[in-house]
């Protein structure tokens, strides 16, 4: 399989396409295939960004951080975006969780 289907927004004519938002109220949604390859590298790149900001934090006083999960939504290019509010519910979104 060479790429996976996705429903994404789709881009308006101003818009540039690795806007997210499929939940906005004025979003027109589509079928997008993206390409394997696409989302390998994106996926990667945000993954290893994710480990160099949390590396620091393994241990916070006699806790140590076992888990993480991110949630990251998928633009009509195949961009990769963590979701930074709570106000979607996680509907849609691709839940990454890492763990030791």
């Amino acid at each position: 399989m060479d790429s996976i289907p996705f429903i994404i927004k789709l881009p308006s004519e101003d818009e540039k396409s690795d806007q997210m938002g499929i939940f906005q109220p004025d979003s027109l949604i589509g079928l997008q295939q993206i390409p394997v390859a696409v989302l390998k590298k994106n996926l990667r790149s945000i993954s290893e960004e994710m480990v160099k900001v949390l590396d620091e934090i393994k241990h916070v006083g006699q806790f140590k951080l076992k888990e993480i999960t991110m949630q990251v939504e998928i633009s009509a290019s195949g961009g990769i975006s963590i979701i930074g509010t709570a106000s979607i519910g996680g509907k849609g979104a691709i839940t990454l969780k890492f763990a030791e």
